[in-house]
């Protein structure tokens, strides 16, 4: 498990790099007292105490975000409370916050939060995907059966094709929501390895120096942002929805697509030769088809609702998300000295 935020070098080089500072800085000062120059004493100052403060962050920031600093077991006591259990990488070990989104959104197994079981968004866009296009193949097929009588020839492609057109739109939805889903969770995993490791030393070291000074605090602000506060908004994503159940029409969709195989089995069974003498197995096999199109035609509003659920999950609330973080990091910057500029979205 890991213990230095800073990786295997960060903190010594920080160390080190904080020394050689400290002595260019009163070397500085010191040519500035031989020369009688105010500018150049003033300049020397000022970098000395830089460069404490820098020395002050290093230290702090090894305590605050260590295993079992301040920041840590914040973060985690706020994750880990109110009946919340999961899984975790090793590389989020640290960070309960983290563990969560990753498990919130692509987690293999279920995780339990405010005391109830729940799936990833992932396993659930899996599901319900696995489960549309078994029955989109099946209604396809009946949409091709054709049932031929003495004067008349049925087709049941008029009936399947707006069911069709229907769950190919559902499937397309699914398959973008779990591009987003996989989207979220490589900038999980990024910033596990990344906010603590490398963009905290680096800022820290950026810091040091007088002429990158506004920029090493930026990359201090953005690692607070990336580590802390954008893991913590899934959370809260998790609070806003945890009362939505959007697995609740999976089993009937499931039923759905086994009476429709079960179906298509009688019709091919039935058909044969696409020739069909018995006026009485025609109305058996049209009743069965108004039963199969009325069960579907309940099963598209909640699948669909279901379907809107998971966008807001995957799309709204992320958006929502990174505002929040811009947000903190723009404040962070401040406080270590830098800017945070979003162009356009400079009104963060």
């Amino acid at each position: 498990m890991q213990i230095d935020p800073f990786g295997l070098y960060g903190f010594q080089i920080g160390v080190i790099i904080i020394a050689i500072m400290i002595t260019i800085s009163g070397m500085v000062l010191g040519i500035g007292y031989a020369l009688d120059d105010r500018k150049i004493k003033e300049f020397g100052r000022s970098e000395i105490y830089q460069s404490v403060i820098s020395g002050v962050l290093l230290g702090s920031f090894l305590l605050l975000f260590a295993n079992g600093g301040a920041v840590s077991s914040l973060v985690n006591a706020v994750t880990l409370s109110n009946g919340t259990s999961f899984s975790c990488q090793a590389m989020m070990q640290n960070n309960a916050a983290l563990c969560f989104a990753s498990n919130y959104l692509n987690g293999p197994k279920q995780y339990t939060f405010m005391n109830r079981s729940y799936d990833s968004l992932m396993t659930i866009s899996t599901g319900f995907l696995a489960s549309l296009v078994a029955l989109n193949s099946v209604l396809g097929i009946l949409a091709g059966i054709k049932i031929s009588l003495v004067i008349v020839s049925l087709s049941f492609a008029g009936v399947m094709q707006p069911f069709l057109n229907e769950i190919q739109y559902a499937i397309s939805a699914l398959i973008a929501i779990m591009v987003g889903i996989s989207i979220e969770s490589s900038l999980l995993s990024f910033v596990a390895l990344t906010a603590t490791t490398l963009v905290l030393p680096i800022g820290l070291l950026l810091r040091t120096f007088y002429p990158t000074r506004k920029l090493g605090g930026f990359f201090i602000a953005l690692s607070i942002g990336m580590y802390v506060v954008f893991p913590l908004s899934y959370l809260f994503d998790a609070m806003m929805v945890s009362q939505y159940n959007v697995g609740s029409s999976q089993a009937n969709l499931s039923e759905i697509t086994f009476s429709a195989q079960s179906a298509k089995n009688q019709y091919i069974g039935t058909v044969g030769t696409n020739t069909l003498e018995s006026t009485g197995t025609l109305s058996a096999i049209t009743n069965s088809v108004s039963s199969l199109s009325s069960s579907i035609s309940n099963m598209l509003d909640p699948l669909f609702n279901t379907i809107s659920g998971l966008i807001i999950q995957v799309f709204v609330l992320p958006i929502f998300n990174l505002v929040v973080t811009g947000i903190s990091i723009r404040e962070f910057a401040g406080v270590f000295g830098s800017e945070a500029y979003f162009g356009k979205f400079r009104i963060l």
